[in-house]
């Protein structure tokens, strides 16, 4: 059985997602395929601006992965968003770096549409190490410590930072919970 942490406003921890081999394999795999800086996402395209945002990213489609963790992970998810129901993880992952003093501004995640029925509403953040310090994800009310192996899951909705490291190498795999749209479900200035 899986150890959840709760801290308030859908925010979670599930402890030991990851086992330390497996979060050395991804780590390695981070490495081998190269970071670049990441970019913000908006209406114009990626942007880059160093004030807000300084970490490194890979963008990784695997489908395969993302089925795999999906059915470890899908015993603890909330089944339901409003009406919409959990379908899966996006196929589309993150992986993030954070080396020096790099940070990440306080943001709100974005959605990912993979279809007019199907959305993600939950980021699923997964500490790859934790053998530095500083980096902590941090919300109003809660400053979350970054465990190796375990993963994090918040509504998009909730504003949150990635503090500056003051020392070592931070390594997180991200994704997101997908949920599917009600039967009959029609968007905003739709009819059926």
């Amino acid at each position: 059985m899986m150890n959840i942490e709760k801290f308030g406003m859908g925010v979670f921890y599930i402890h030991d997602f990851l086992s330390p081999q497996e979060c050395a394999r991804h780590i390695g795999e981070g490495e081998a395929i190269g970071y670049t800086a990441a970019g913000l996402t908006t209406s114009e395209g990626d942007r880059i601006n160093r004030d807000y945002r300084t970490n490194d990213r890979i963008i990784y489609d695997n489908a395969a992965l993302a089925d795999q963790l999906y059915q470890r992970a899908s015993p603890v998810l909330p089944p339901l968003q409003g009406d919409w129901t959990l379908s899966g993880f996006n196929e589309r992952f993150r992986f993030y770096r954070y080396q020096g003093e790099q940070f990440f501004s306080a943001h709100k995640d974005g959605s990912y549409a993979r279809s007019e029925a199907e959305e993600s509403f939950l980021t699923f953040l997964i500490y790859l190490n934790d053998d530095f310090t500083g980096g902590h994800t941090d919300f109003a009310w809660e400053s979350i410590t970054p465990r190796a192996g375990s993963a994090l899951v918040f509504p998009h909705r909730q504003m949150h930072q990635g503090s500056a490291l003051q020392s070592g190498t931070k390594y997180v795999l991200r994704t997101d919970v997908m949920y599917h749209a009600p039967a009959g479900y029609a968007p905003e200035g739709e009819v059926c």
